[in-house]
């Protein structure tokens, strides 16, 4: 393959692999925790994340072997990255819930319950 042509399928390889990494997200994690989420690390993550497969893959396409200490840094960077995905997206599923009110204007539970700790320790 030509070197132009391989160019243009990295290309395209990262875009898919940006619509497949924001799907997978967003049903895996919850999209309400991607929607309280920051967008930097929506971004960020995702561009390393779909940077670090193309990587890998041009690593992993360009040697004979299979397994090369470039094709491991990058298969190491992809699980790196996607543990820390999961961890930030815990940290706002976590984050979620927390002082929102119901319909009727009403303070939720969690967050009634921490004021009152508060006014009883002052």
């Amino acid at each position: 393959m030509t070197p132009k042509l391989l160019r243009l399928a990295y290309a395209f390889e990262f875009l898919v692999a940006l619509v497949a990494i924001f799907t997978a997200w967003s049903e895996i994690g919850g999209q309400a925790a991607l929607d309280v989420m920051n967008w930097a690390w929506k971004l960020g993550l995702s561009f390393g994340l779909a940077g670090s497969i193309v990587a890998y893959t041009a690593a992993f396409t360009a040697e004979e072997s299979l397994w090369t200490l470039r094709a491991i840094r990058w298969l190491s960077a992809i699980v790196v990255i996607a543990a820390l995905m999961g961890a930030i997206t815990y940290y706002y599923v976590l984050q979620e819930d927390t002082g929102g009110t119901d319909e009727n204007g009403n303070v939720s539970a969690s967050r009634l319950s921490s004021s009152a700790s508060f006014r009883t320790n002052s």
